[in-house]
């Protein structure tokens, strides 16, 4: 079995590559998660702030287990148990609280529910597997490799293959999650926004380049020639483990850019102008194309968009 570093919202835990998110909703205060196999259902997360120093994780745990009695009494009868000792690692979650439980119905189940005082989140994960299957090798694994820590530099998002580290301060504001396209937006602020974006299959995007010398950049100029509108950029193509990789380094135009100024001048127009910044690259081993943008009115949003498009490796 593969296995894979998974994290959104902060939350980061290994599991099988083959299981895939089903379902989610909220954002990164309040939110839930499920994730399937081909088969069945096999991770439930669920997250909340809390404002409370020490929360009652029994009576939390109390309503969660109502949702279950609530979503499989179709299937018969569910019995509950808690504290349930899932980990013997003393430093396990040092400096977190946490609660082990499992349930059995038609279907069983094992979850930590865990409060991380650096965080201020209370968090239950739950996995899921028949009730003749040896799936606590599984279990295990994923509990011992949960992390809910405050990252001050990165958070780490995965979806579908896809994993990249987003500076922290950076809040998630919109995704897209298909089966050809997937799209993650953070922005900071008003004017700092970074974008994440997967195409799949290239082949069928490029086809219609295939005569053109320049066919992942031709594809790209149309792809975004509204979003690249009003800027200049100076184009940067190379080749980089087998990929073919283009750096696009764009700078917002003004109408007076062809009227003789100062230098003084020229300068301080210069520092108040909009920054846009694109690495993207095609990989040939996963056949899809990768496009990371990123805004700002600094070098800033060179950096950032590097950093990000470096933290993501597609094969």
């Amino acid at each position: 079995m593969d296995w894979t570093l998974f994290g959104w919202a902060g939350i980061q835990l290994e599991i099988p590559t083959e299981w895939e998110i089903s379902g989610i909703s909220g954002d990164e205060k309040n939110g839930y998660m499920r994730m399937d196999d081909q088969e069945m259902p096999r991770l439930e997360l669920k997250w909340a702030k809390t404002r409370k120093k020490k929360p009652d994780l029994h009576a939390t745990l109390d309503e969660y287990f109502k949702l279950v009695r609530k979503n499989y009494k179709r299937a018969g009868n569910v019995s509950f148990r808690r504290n349930v000792t899932l980990i013997k690692d003393e430093d396990f979650l040092k400096g977190s609280n946490y609660l082990g439980f499992s349930w059995k119905g038609s279907i069983r189940a094992n979850g930590l529910i865990v409060h991380t005082p650096g965080t201020k989140r209370i968090t239950i994960v739950q996995v899921m597997g028949r009730l003749k299957e040896n799936w606590r090798p599984i279990v295990h694994r994923i509990f011992q490799s949960i992390s809910d820590k405050e990252d001050p530099k990165h958070k780490v998002w995965s979806a579908y293959g896809l994993s990249l580290a987003v500076p922290a301060n950076y809040k998630l504001e919109s995704q897209k999650l298909l089966s050809g396209y997937l799209l993650f937006t953070f922005s900071r602020g008003k004017s700092r926004k970074i974008s994440v974006e997967r195409y799949g299959p290239a082949e069928v995007l490029l086809n219609e380049y295939n005569s053109d010398d320049k066919q992942l950049e031709t594809w790209f100029r149309a792809r975004y020639a509204k979003a690249i509108r009003g800027y200049g950029f100076e184009v940067t193509p190379y080749e980089y483990h087998g990929d073919e990789r283009i750096t696009f380094l764009g700078q917002q135009t003004r109408f007076y850019d062809s009227v003789p100024l100062s230098p003084v001048l020229i300068l301080d127009k210069l520092k108040k102008r909009t920054r846009l910044v694109f690495y993207m690259w095609r990989c040939h081993h996963t056949n899809r194309i990768y496009v990371v943008q990123s805004i700002g009115r600094s070098d800033v949003s060179e950096k950032l968009g590097k950093e990000v498009a470096d933290s993501i490796h597609c094969h």
